[in-house]
């Protein structure tokens, strides 16, 4: 073999090489964005057979249970005798003074109880108008809106199961039917929580005046098909309340008019530009996305630079937070310095992703920073993400809403279920409360407790 052909067998083994490499790079970053699975370990064992060890999962057979609670009232007691024979030997068996027991938890035959309001009637001797006492469910005019109601109790369970286990109406009408004999249609259960929602109406009200009066706010939305079309739900949230809004727009407009005029708090946020826009507002922005991103461009990139910029940054955001505990003010300036360094840096400018992170940083710095001189204000945003989680598995299991109506009926209760569990009330009292409160001709209750 000539030089030249040695050269040139050299050269396409080197190309076939390059080649090889490049597909396991494309393929290693793959797996790292999560398109590919990781691929299982190597085993001796056939498929589906286990590896004995010797131990079975979870506690040993016969172990007391650990995590229930024993209830500290006994409603009735149920005595079984010994056996009259040994089940060993067969002798006679003497009882002796020693007992054992257990404690069954169960629940009786539920039975609805149906009660019959009865209202006199009667007639004006002035004008001749008929009078009518006012019964449950009758309107303005007197009229009773069904000959059958369902009472504020079974309202309040068909609205948890609905709002905060997030069961679908189907669901929620077979249980009624199965479980406690109550005939109840899907659309007749919609239209329940329609007529108890506008009958709730000022509770709403309340909430949106608590978020609009606070001094921090988070803020954040997530997407919802109402009938068919795109829609989204918007979130305006405190330690004490949640607000959610239903639009047909991801619009400025929208974050606008839920915060209102003159707000003079500060919102928490991500840096979606509904929110960035005003400049009249006190930012805090939410430090995990921004971890999040540059942890996302390290793995994509796979650039010793990028993965060095990931680190320094998610150093400076840990050391942050230590310096808003602790309340040091000379280790906070070494934290801004740190990330204003950071942002400003020129050893990263082959990296367009990780310069474009550096210019959000420099923007919108003092919103970034913000959580370090304000022991109130949080480094991320996870409260409002938490807080908007459960309409993510309210849409999975519905699929949406099917009309505008419906995305009202969801952004009320959602609204007043969460309120009522952050502040430790039970959303079926209140559901109680609200219906004697109506049929007494009063606003229904708060949703706040009352003050000390």
């Amino acid at each position: 073999m000539t030089d030249a052909e040695r050269i040139a067998d050299l050269e396409r083994q080197l190309a076939e090489a390059l080649h090889t490499i490049g597909e396991l790079r494309r393929e290693l970053e793959e797996w790292k964005r999560g398109h590919r699975e990781r691929r299982k370990r190597r085993s001796s064992r056939a498929e589906g057979v286990k590896r004995v060890t010797g131990v079975g999962p979870g506690r040993p057979f016969g172990a007391k249970g650990s995590n229930r609670p024993v209830p500290t009232e006994i409603h009735r007691e149920e005595h079984h005798p010994v056996p009259a024979c040994c089940p060993d030997c067969g002798g006679e068996v003497e009882v002796g003074p020693d007992t054992q027991s257990t404690i069954v938890q169960d629940i009786p035959p539920i039975r609805v109880e149906n009660v019959r309001h009865v209202g006199c009637v009667g007639k004006c001797k002035g004008c001749g108008k008929r009078v009518a006492a006012k019964l449950p469910g009758m309107s303005r005019l007197g009229d009773a809106a069904s000959q059958v109601l369902l009472g504020p109790n079974l309202t309040a369970l068909g609205l948890s199961l609905r709002f905060e286990e997030h069961v679908s109406l189907y669901g929620i009408r077979r249980l009624f039917g199965n479980w406690l004999g109550v005939q109840v249609s899907a659309s007749g259960l919609s239209q329940l929580f329609t007529r108890t929602r506008m009958r709730t109406a000022p509770a709403t009200e309340e909430i949106k005046l608590h978020v609009r009066s606070s001094g921090l706010v988070s803020m954040d939305e997530t997407t919802l098909r109402q009938n068919g079309a795109g829609a989204w739900v918007w979130l305006a949230r405190t330690d004490d309340a949640s607000w959610f809004r239903v639009e047909l727009s991801r619009g400025a407009w929208v974050a606008d008019e839920m915060i209102g005029e003159g707000f003079t708090g500060t919102i928490c946020s991500d840096f979606y530009g509904a929110y960035t826009r005003r400049d009249d507002w006190t930012h805090g922005y939410c430090g995990a996305h921004t971890i999040r991103e540059a942890k996302k461009i390290a793995e994509v990139t796979s650039d010793p630079l990028a993965q060095q910029f990931s680190d320094r940054l998610r150093s400076i955001f840990r050391e942050g937070q230590e310096a808003q505990a602790s309340g040091d003010v000379q280790a906070r300036e070494h934290v801004k310095r740190r990330m204003r360094y950071l942002a400003g840096s020129t050893a990263f400018t082959t990296l367009p992703d990780v310069v474009r992170l550096q210019n959000r940083i420099d923007e919108h710095f003092d919103g970034i920073m913000l959580y370090v001189d304000r022991p109130d204000v949080p480094m991320t945003n996870n409260a409002a993400e938490r807080d908007v989680r459960p309409i993510a598995l309210h849409r999975n299991v519905t699929g949406g809403t099917r009309s505008a109506t419906g995305s009202d009926d969801l952004a009320h209760w959602m609204s007043v279920s969460q309120t009522l569990k952050k502040n430790g009330m039970p959303l079926r009292a209140w559901i109680v409360a609200a219906w004697d409160a109506h049929l007494a001709g009063r606003p229904p209750p708060s949703v706040f407790p009352a003050p000390n």
